[in-house]
């Protein structure tokens, strides 16, 4: 029997039965603050708790920065990059100290050759791959640019039985750019505000591309300060 990977959050997972096969590819979409990032340290946390191999491309602030983040919700990161078990992508510092990085103006296709490069090198038969947010690296680049790159980037990444999750920022990508792109992850996550403008309150969607629609239900969540986002049981049911 083949394993399956969860996201280590139980309201989501609870809406994937029976969990998602390595080499499914996750869509978090949302605006910046609504708890993308949040969602992805546990995604990390929940691969490492059970020795996944996990890769972190960080496009939005610098390694170190998410390192203090996966610490504050429980995950002491250099254990496990000393193992080789967590390894980090440096695209967002001007003068990287890691092993990996990419600058940010470079081509898609060196990101990608880097990528693949760090797959084959690190140790595990299963892989975790995020990029945090995969939107920063495609801002300013052509449409029908960032729609090849995408196509046979998780091409890639399904044959090689990676559990892919990009993080996308609303509003980065254009609109029809972003359409099609969406068509080509197995799930997608929405995150977003709902309720009031003075009593904001948290919720989700997620979707499946099997349905080629969001699922009806609405999640509504929290962000613990010691545990990151949790589904609020009384109202999913």
């Amino acid at each position: 029997m083949h394993k399956v990977g969860f996201l280590g959050i139980s309201g989501i997972d609870n809406t994937m039965n029976e969990g998602l096969a390595y080499g499914s590819q996750i869509m978090i979409n949302g605006d910046s603050g609504i708890g993308k990032s949040v969602l992805a340290a546990q995604f990390v946390k929940e691969g490492l708790d059970c020795q996944d191999t996990c890769i972190y491309v960080c496009c939005d602030e610098p390694p170190a920065a998410t390192r203090d983040t996966l610490r504050h919700y429980g995950l002491h990161p250099v254990p496990y990059e000393e193992r080789g078990r967590l390894v980090f992508i440096d695209a967002y510092s001007l003068e990287p100290e890691g092993k990996y990085y990419f600058p940010a103006d470079d081509p898609l296709e060196k990101f990608l050759a880097l990528e693949s490069r760090v797959i084959n090198t690190v140790n595990g038969e299963h892989i975790r791959l995020i990029a945090d947010s995969l939107s920063t690296l495609l801002i300013g680049r052509d449409s029908q640019e960032i729609l090849d790159f995408h196509r046979y980037r998780l091409k890639l990444r399904k044959k090689c039985r990676i559990l892919t999750m990009d993080l996308i920022v609303d509003e980065v990508i254009e609109d029809t750019t972003f359409q099609v792109s969406s068509h080509l992850y197995d799930v997608i996550i929405k995150l977003y505000y709902t309720g009031s403008p003075d009593r904001p309150v948290r919720a989700l969607h997620v979707g499946k591309l099997r349905s080629g629609k969001f699922d009806s239900s609405q999640l509504f969540y929290t962000i613990d300060s010691n545990i990151g986002i949790v589904v609020i049981p009384n109202l999913w049911g």
